[in-house]
């Protein structure tokens, strides 16, 4: 086998000698003769010799090309071929002077190693990185290593005991395997060196990750449906180029033209999803600060792919867990962490998850229906879990129902997704049949209610559903089956929008007790309060700044449910852009220009409370500065429903020939600042369908003064004194009052984290704009109110 290999090596330098490299032509580069070019003989022809397989032809700089999209800026096309635009920089405008540009490239890869000079070959860019190396060996007389993946380089290196490997260059790593060689024939070490490596992968202990799919999760959809994880920072092109981080960060101030940034979260992220994670690796995918929403297990190598518009780097990924979960403490920031060495943490994120949330439990080795009812004769969406149907084969007319065969051959236990058709064409529930055809009637069970239905042009959207029959051709389809491939793709869908099977049964208790901890308020207050939301159902949070208002909203909520349950909590900020169409349902603009109905954040939160199969358990939709929007034009007819008297009223709504209503179960709370003055007086319409309750600043509160007693500090006590009284001046004023005064919360304080800068910093940059806003026209009053406070720190 040697001896073949040594024969093939030879053969392909009879047919691509050295000194041909500067006259070799783009044809011959691309394809002479199908399945014999130069770029064929380096990838395909010399496997043997060591592989490149993966990614895509843009490793070859440039390539000819049949169907390709051409939407990506970072490259260019003719109508033959493609290359990147970056060869621009080397003065290139066309295919042609791409070439050359490839070709010059490599044939100095080819010249320095025959001239055994590995920082040459290292410092070429033209080209990447395996390819640019598999050229290196191949006419390098043999002398190179046939092994081109730098991580596989790297962890050899690490095994064999070499310093400093880990941060060690492509070079660096070489020229250490071939010191270690000594006389042993290449493809005879390079056998070893594979069996080595194999023999470090089985033994290399899987690694844990904690992974940000996009912003605020905004990839984790694309990630569910194509089963990967995706990376950004698509302006540094193929990572697998980069050989040590120092190169990225050199890079990163590049391209982001920020010549002294450090980078060092970003270039480590970068580094570590293409170099330093494994297939078999842990993924915990994350939501902000909080939230996990699935685990899963990297099944690929890094891949980089010019074909898509954005997050161009990629792994394979198979999702096993997909919810929402309450992370154990507050997350990490950045887009990609290595948690491994954390093995408490890890182990309390393995905690989170149990056998229900696994896709495998969706039913994908049960067969897989898709059920579409008319919402005007029956619906699954307003039924509680557990409720059961008898659905007839034969129509009214005695005429078997479209699809018959399906329904004769469908079998209990099998999943079953419920389609409303007209007016709402959404999927509204999964089921299981729960009694086989008898040839007559077929029995079906609801066993999830879906908060966030799949909407008819979202099932149509998706390329793997585009054979279902009912897609195809709508009309008179009353029950058909999806194959495996169509199943698994429709509830990722399904399964990316309403993450959880079921309400998880424990959560963390919440009563008065704890409000009155958390939030300083007095127990008299707080009993007011609570009455006046249970009775109303609308109450507007009203008082000045650093009350804690929104800190209130969500854990008033949270008492009166008894428990911390986010799911039933939905909170939005109004501003003057705000519209009906955010709030409740309209059109909205779609990427090919046209335009379609979505529903707004109130109409899905509504929903999701009228479908609760439990009644009386109690939703709360929290709205921020609620005297900043348009609120006859935000609520629409919707101003009437959310009075008391009116829940379950229902009126038709104006975008969709749909009935809608308000659920008694809803709770609204809203916030406004007293002191902004910017602010008009809110709609009368809106004012008497809430009642406004006032939170005071929270000094006199025994949870605040007993804050301030475990502190101890004598400054932060004259400080505190001082701003009662002042709030006396400012409540007495009468261009003010008491609106005005200044709240508690800017000293509340993390105990760990005070100091005197710390509260340096709140009378500076906090309390002195504020005071010097409040006396605008008084400028020497409100330099002498901060001037008594500051002088209070001395």
């Amino acid at each position: 086998m040697i001896t073949d290999r040594h024969q093939l090596y030879e053969s392909f330098l009879e047919r691509y000698p050295i000194d041909w490299l500067p006259q070799m032509t783009l044809q011959e580069y691309t394809d002479l003769v199908p399945n014999e070019s130069f770029c064929n003989w380096v990838e395909s022809k010399t496997e043997e010799l060591g592989s490149i397989w993966g990614s895509n032809a843009f490793k070859f700089g440039i390539f000819r090309y049949k169907n390709i999209e051409k939407s990506n800026p970072k490259i260019q096309y003719d109508d033959k071929y493609a290359w990147y635009t970056r060869y621009a920089r080397y003065g290139a405008s066309d295919a042609m002077e791409a070439f050359k540009k490839v070709r010059t490239a490599i044939a100095v890869v080819a010249t320095a190693a025959r001239n055994h000079d590995l920082d040459m070959i290292e410092s070429v860019d033209v080209i990447n990185g395996m390819y640019k190396w598999k050229i290196a060996f191949l006419y390098s007389d043999k002398w190179l290593i046939p092994i081109y993946k730098q991580e596989w380089l790297r962890d050899l290196c690490i095994n064999f005991g070499m310093d400093n490997a880990e941060k060690a260059g492509m070079s660096q790593l070489m020229k250490f395997l071939i010191e270690r060689r000594g006389d042993k024939d290449v493809f005879e070490y390079y056998d070893e060196l594979i069996a080595t490596l194999k023999k470090i992968q089985v033994d290399k202990p899987a690694k844990e990750w904690l992974y940000a799919p996009g912003e605020g999760a905004s990839q984790w959809e694309r990630c569910l449906r194509d089963g990967v994880m995706l990376l950004g920072w698509d302006d540094l092109g193929d990572y697998s180029r980069f050989t040590n981080r120092d190169e990225i960060v050199d890079e990163m101030r590049k391209v982001y033209d920020n010549p002294k940034g450090r980078f060092s979260n970003d270039s480590l992220a970068v580094w570590e999803f293409a170099k330093v994670m494994k297939p078999g690796d842990t993924v915990y995918a994350k939501k902000g600060l909080y939230k996990i929403v699935g685990r899963g297990i990297v099944e690929g190598e890094y891949e980089y792919n010019d074909d898509v518009d954005e997050y161009l780097s990629s792994r394979k990924v198979r999702w096993t867990d997909i919810g929402e979960w309450d992370s154990p403490q507050q997350l990490v920031q950045k887009t990609l962490t290595d948690i491994s060495k954390y093995p408490d943490y890890v182990e309390s994120l393995e905690g989170l998850f149990d056998e229900e949330s696994k896709i495998s439990d969706m039913g994908h080795n049960k067969r897989v229906w898709l059920l579409i009812a008319s919402p005007k004769t029956y619906t699954f969406a307003d039924k509680p879990v557990g409720a059961k149907q008898m659905w007839t084969l034969y129509n009214d007319n005695n005429r078997k129902r479209n699809v018959f065969t399906d329904m004769e051959a469908a079998k209990e236990g099998d999943i079953v997704v419920c389609y409303d058709s007209n007016p709402s064409k959404r999927i509204v529930a999964l089921a299981r049949v729960s009694k086989s055809s008898d040839g007559k009637e077929i029995e079906f069970e609801k066993i999830e209610t879906l908060f966030e239905p799949v909407t008819w042009q979202e099932m149509k959207d998706n390329e793997a559903l585009s054979e279902v029959r009912f897609i195809k051709s709508p009309m008179g389809v009353t029950f058909c089956g999806l194959s495996d491939d169509e199943a698994d793709s429709l509830l990722e869908m399904i399964r990316a929008k309403n993450p959880e099977l079921k309400q998880k049964d424990s959560k963390e208790l919440y009563l008065k007790e704890d409000f009155l901890q958390e939030v300083f308020m007095t127990e008299a207050h707080y009993d007011r309060l609570e009455s006046l939301l249970r009775t109303k159902q609308n109450v507007i949070l009203q008082g000045a700044p650093g009350v804690g208002k929104t800190y209130s909203a969500r854990r008033l909520a949270y008492s009166i449910m008894g428990e911390k349950d986010d799911s039933r909590i939905e909170m939005v900020q109004f501003h003057q852009n705000y519209s009906y169409e955010d709030f409740i349902m309209g059109f909205k603009p779609q990427e090919d220009g046209s335009f379609r109905i979505e529903e707004g954040r109130f109409y899905k939160f509504c929903k999701r409370a009228e479908l609760d199969p439990d009644p009386d358990r109690m939703y709360f939709f929290i709205i921020d500065e609620i005297n900043r929007g348009n609120l006859s034009k935000i609520f629409g007819e919707l101003l009437m429903l959310i009075e008391k008297d009116y829940r379950g009223y229902k009126l038709k709504l104006a975008y969709r020939d749909e009935e809608f209503s308000v659920p008694k179960n809803l709770y609204i709370i809203g916030m406004m600042n007293t002191a902004d003055r910017s602010l008009a007086m809110i709609d009368y319409a809106l004012r008497r369908r809430f009642s406004f309750f006032e939170i005071v600043p929270g000094f006199e509160s025994t949870g605040f003064r007993e804050m301030l007693d475990s502190f101890g500090n004598e400054r932060l006590n004259r400080v505190i004194a001082r701003i009662k009284e002042l709030n006396g001046i400012i409540e007495s004023d009468d261009s003010l009052g008491k609106g005005f005064c200044i709240g508690h919360s800017y000293f509340c304080f993390p105990k760990d984290d005070f100091d005197e800068m710390t509260l340096r910093n709140v009378i500076e940059y906090d309390i002195q704009p504020m005071l010097a806003e409040y006396w605008f026209d008084d400028p020497k009053k409100a330099a002498g109110e901060i001037r008594i406070l500051k002088d209070l720190l001395s």
